[in-house]
């Protein structure tokens, strides 16, 4: 039976007293300090035990902490896993020397199983610039102690094994066809250069946080052979994509005889920047081919993964040669024949991940209305079977058998944890409980789904979170929260970054819209954006505001705020210029000039699909122009917190120098927080938890009642 809107209110006011008087408020501190996952995942070959890093960072030490595991899969019991190495470090840009400042412990990622009961690790030395495996037996509770097995003269990562094939492979950048030690020689000759001048004569320069240099990822294999119950390098590393060219930018995946390795590449040329057409490969562990098996994909290709016996390899491909949102279309290629089938070609969903159930159905998981779900799917009539459709479904893998996959899983009351989910039915049991305190000792408020008519007549989804103890018979400010991508979406899942309970338990209604442009509403509606970037988005999260303040009166028309990152900061731009319904507003590393991006930026791609041409083009520039905000910036009037990090080179620095001197030298209330060490995100612990209270304070600030107002000395407060 469907509740009427004020029986629902009753029923979320009841519950938010309840909870609220068993449970505190979420903090930015609770955030902080959530443990997390960090890394990779591994199973071991008999699907008995599971390898996790987990990561932890004190407020009050100003340290990060992290331990490597070893877990049960089939217990999640407080004192089940078993420490194998710990370590921590003084998280502090600029740690003072002397006793309790360095780091202490071994600092241990990457694990991979060398056999059931052997579990191998990677230490990386920061000094030398070098890179251990080390391997530790681990039965039940007991370990032994880690053996070194062999050491790289230079960084490696992305550690895989084959225990079929006694191939160790990883990726390490190197110069051209070198080898790690020529690479290693040739490092140690850049860093005695007297000078430090970088020259480019192509695109592209940089990405996302790094400037490219002349090193490239790139695949190696390794032979290991036992030796009186020891495992040693047989040989040396190989490189066996050298001399190709290749990136291996993304992940590798082992054939099941460990004899071959599939993975993602771009074609070696100089159209990086502004191409997105990339292709699976197939190459030999020994070196002897590698070889595109989608020659013909016109974008970009994505998530390869072998069939149980080898013969078939299932991964997606975009169509469109210049557009990263386009759909993912799932393929299967025969190795045997070399014929390729399309799956469910119809489906109008863009898929992230596969894995093979059997060798007739594949596991995909995909974006859909607010939820990342898990289906499995029939291979030849492209039939869709929903296996988890509720909260968010990360990252997933095969456990031994092919029954069940291992996934990450989150809501947004639901910190992320390991499950097992039945690739029968779906059914689901928890691995790991990580934040046990958040949802019961922390309060954690529940999401709620909205949707309302935006531009064109679109149904425009969303979610609604309330603060604690909410009461619907008081008056609460609005944070209205606006997703980057833009072809992203606010999916039911946790965030260490613009997590909505934070702003909720602050005492804001919290609501975030996915607006024309995101994605899990069909490709059509993701394409609704292009050239449209201050028109259809910008209406309906306006049209959608207001049919929220009619249908919720609990909402002060008077207290608004609106807060977003990337193409959110380049609609707060937009919506300072195009109304005054805001009492406040934050825009974080967002876009002040179409046109001097362009220029700037890394993806060239992006902006000429999305503008639909380059700035020197005379019908294109118009598009730049017209959705440019920085020809209305005489408009701007609304107070606004501008957010920027030195090393995003998405969106350079000067878009948001640029922001905060065009609202200053009008005389516009405005702040500048700036990050000299941070990129498009703000990742480290600390930064994370300034940036916090910074945001809330802003919007505190701003939208205080009278009754709140008179405590001027805090930073941020409990919105009354």
């Amino acid at each position: 039976m469907a509740l009427s809107p004020s029986k629902m209110l009753q029923l979320l006011a009841a519950a938010a007293l309840v909870l609220g008087a068993l449970a505190r408020p979420f903090t930015p501190e609770d955030l902080v300090e959530t443990s997390r996952l960090s890394g990779n995942v591994a199973v071991s070959p008999d699907g008995a035990f599971i390898a996790y890093k987990h990561t932890r960072y004190s407020i009050d030490k100003k340290r990060q902490f992290s331990k490597l595991l070893v877990q049960p899969l089939d217990s999640q019991q407080a004192g089940a896993s078993t420490v194998i190495a710990e370590y921590s470090h003084d998280a502090r840009p600029n740690p003072p020397s002397g006793a309790g400042s360095s780091s202490k412990g071994m600092d241990a990622s990457e694990p991979v199983w060398l056999s059931s009961d052997t579990l191998g690790f990677v230490t990386t030395d920061k000094n030398a610039h070098t890179s251990t495996l080390y391997s530790v037996r681990v039965s039940g509770k007991r370990r032994g102690k880690p053996r070194a097995v062999f050491t790289a003269p230079v960084p490696i990562a992305d550690i895989q094994y084959s225990e079929k094939s006694g191939i160790l492979a990883f990726t390490a950048q190197v110069y051209g066809n070198s080898t790690l030690e020529e690479t290693a020689r040739l490092d140690e000759e850049e860093r005695e250069r007297a000078d430090t001048a970088m020259v480019y004569d192509e695109l592209w320069v940089r990405h996302w946080d790094t400037f490219v240099t002349e090193k490239k990822p790139q695949i190696h294999a390794l032979k290991l052979a036992s030796s009186k119950r020891r495992l040693k390098p047989r040989g040396r590393p190989q490189n066996i994509i050298g001399g190709t060219g290749l990136e291996a930018s993304s992940s590798f995946v082992f054939a099941p005889n460990g004899r071959q390795v599939a993975f993602v590449a771009k074609r070696p040329g100089t159209d990086y920047a502004w191409r997105t057409t990339s292709h699976v490969y197939v190459a030999d562990v020994d070196g002897t081919a590698a070889v595109a098996i989608n020659p013909g994909g016109g974008g970009a290709s994505a998530s390869p993964v072998f069939s149980a016996d080898g013969r078939r390899i299932a991964y997606l491909q975009m169509s469109a040669p210049a557009y990263e949102a386009d759909r993912n279309q799932i393929k299967v290629y025969s190795l045997e024949d070399r014929s390729t089938v399309d799956v469910a070609a119809s489906w109008d969903r863009s898929p992230s991940e596969l894995l093979w159930a059997d060798d007739r159905t594949l596991l995909a998981t995909y974006n859909e209305y607010g939820r990342n779900k898990l289906a499995k799917i029939d291979i030849q009539t492209g039939a869709l079977t929903p296996l988890v459709s509720e909260h968010s479904v990360g990252s997933m893998q095969q456990l031994p058998g092919a029954r069940e996959v291992m996934v990450s899983y989150s809501g947004l009351a639901l910190p992320t944890d390991l499950y097992r989910v039945s690739v029968g039915d779906g059914r689901m049991a928890r691995v790991t409980r990580m934040n046990p305190r958040l949802g019961t000792s922390v309060h954690l408020s529940a999401p709620e789904d909205v949707e309302f008519a935006g531009a064109d007549g679109d149904p425009i989804h969303g979610f609604i979170l309330h603060p604690p103890g909410f009461d619907p018979a008081r008056t609460y400010p609005l944070a209205y929260v606006i997703h980057g991508g833009p072809q992203s979406s606010f999916t039911d899942s946790w965030s260490t970054r613009w997590n909505l309970n934070i702003f909720a338990a602050a005492g804001f209604v919290t609501v975030a819209m996915d607006f024309q442009g995101s994605t899990g509403y069909g490709q059509n509606f993701t394409d609704a954006i292009r050239n449209q970037w201050g028109g259809k988005p910008f209406r309906s999260l306006m049209l959608s505001l207001e049919q929220l303040l009619e249908s919720r009166p609990y909402i002060d028309q008077n207290r608004l705020t609106a807060l977003g990152a990337s193409y959110g900061g380049y609609q707060i731009n937009w919506i300072n210029a195009h109304t005054t319904a805001f009492k406040a507003l934050v825009n974080h590393d967002g876009m002040f000039s179409t046109i001097s991006t362009y220029y700037s930026t890394d993806e060239l791609y992006f902006p000429e699909t999305e503008f639909e041409g380059v700035p020197f083009d005379k019908e294109a520039r118009q598009n730049y122009e017209r959705w440019s905000p920085e020809r209305n910036v005489q408009n701007w009037k609304t107070p606004t917190l501008v957010i920027h990090g030195e090393k995003d080179y998405r969106l350079v620095v000067s878009e948001g120098l640029s922001t905060f001197t065009a609202l200053r030298r009008q005389g516009v209330p405005a702040r500048f927080l700036y990050y000299p060490d941070e990129n498009h995100w703000v990742l480290k612990p600390a930064n994370s938890l300034r940036w916090h209270h910074e945001v809330l304070g802003w919007i505190t600030r701003w939208t205080r009642s009278v009754e709140s107002s008179r405590d001027s000395h805090a930073n941020f407060i409990i919105q009354q």
